[in-house]
């Protein structure tokens, strides 16, 4: 009896220990798992402007926006400038409830696309600061005839339009001539206004953002890819965010294209619009971590 008691008082210790370590396991998991949590909340970056409080962009140093190698992605001057003159009207215009998109993340959107430029062309050619190409705006063009987005129609048809910069024959090397030359410039060609150039990315985000959400454009863009990516239920916030910031650097028609072939999987098989390349996952990697970067900024902000 006493060497069983013996044996008892001997384990009681190591019991509880064990019970103490068990428990303190148990509070780290679910510390952890809090943390976790919290973070996947401020990490889901959003297109839709937040209908909870008027949206705002970060002021962050120019130094805080990296290229993938960890080079710096922006010349001090051209940011100062798309803070200066830029970010404001894209606080203001998140106000429209016709419009509703968050000006970090066109801010994101367009710190990647020109880094500021608002010369820039690209490849494509894609021009100025939002660097939209002209198929792009052909294409806006032809939406804002739809009803529910007329209001739009009047504004876009305003913009002004330089024919040579739009010629499915105009390379990159033919728009920089003719920008050196003068030949084009702002007051002829709206992509190369920055203010025009950024509202004309906030109504083609939002274009882009309803033709996936929606029933009702031709081609069943919507409806296809709810229905190969969440079985017809609605869009996360970061599927919608994904397809619109896709779609606005390769087209939709090449990301329904995508999704129809790989479903949930498409964003792994960007390469294939690149010809391999690692360019379109690169610009959504950076556009995310940008929108990320800002937006986590604004919300500590407003938590203050």
């Amino acid at each position: 009896m006493s060497r069983a008691l013996s044996l008892v008082r001997m384990t009681m210790p190591y019991s509880r220990r064990f019970g103490a370590a068990l428990l303190s396991g148990c509070v780290l998991f679910c510390a952890l798992a809090a943390c976790a949590s919290t973070q996947e909340r401020v990490a889901e970056p959003r297109v839709n402007a937040d209908s909870t409080a008027p949206a705002h962009v970060a002021d962050l140093p120019a130094s805080a926006f990296r290229n993938a190698n960890g080079s710096p992605r922006l010349r001090d001057d051209r940011y100062a400038f798309v803070r200066r003159r830029i970010v404001p009207l894209l606080e203001q215009w998140s106000r429209d409830s016709r419009l509703r998109v968050d000006p970090a993340y066109v801010t994101a959107l367009i710190l990647k696309e020109s880094g500021g430029d608002t010369l820039a062309v690209s490849g494509a050619p894609a021009l100025g600061l939002a660097q939209l190409t002209a198929s792009a705006d052909s294409d806006m063009r032809l939406m804002v005839t739809e009803y529910h987005f007329q209001w739009m129609a009047p504004e876009v048809n305003r913009w002004p339009r330089y024919a040579p910069v739009r010629a499915s024959t105009a390379t990159a090397s033919t728009v920089d001539s003719l920008l050196a030359r003068g030949v084009v410039s702002s007051p002829n060609e709206y992509l190369f206004d920055p203010v025009t150039s950024a509202r004309a990315a906030v109504f083609w985000i939002r274009l882009l953002e309803n033709k996936w959400t929606t029933n009702f454009w031709p081609g069943g863009y919507g409806p296809s890819v709810r229905a190969r990516l969440n079985g017809g239920k609605p869009l996360t916030q970061n599927q919608m965010f994904d397809l619109v910031t896709v779609s606005y650097n390769r087209g939709y028609i090449e990301v329904k294209a995508l999704v129809d072939r790989y479903g949930a999987l498409w964003t792994s098989h960007l390469s294939e619009l690149t010809g391999g390349r690692a360019e379109a996952a690169d610009y959504l990697e950076r556009v995310r971590a940008y929108t990320v970067l800002l937006q986590g900024a604004a919300r500590d902000s407003s938590a203050r």
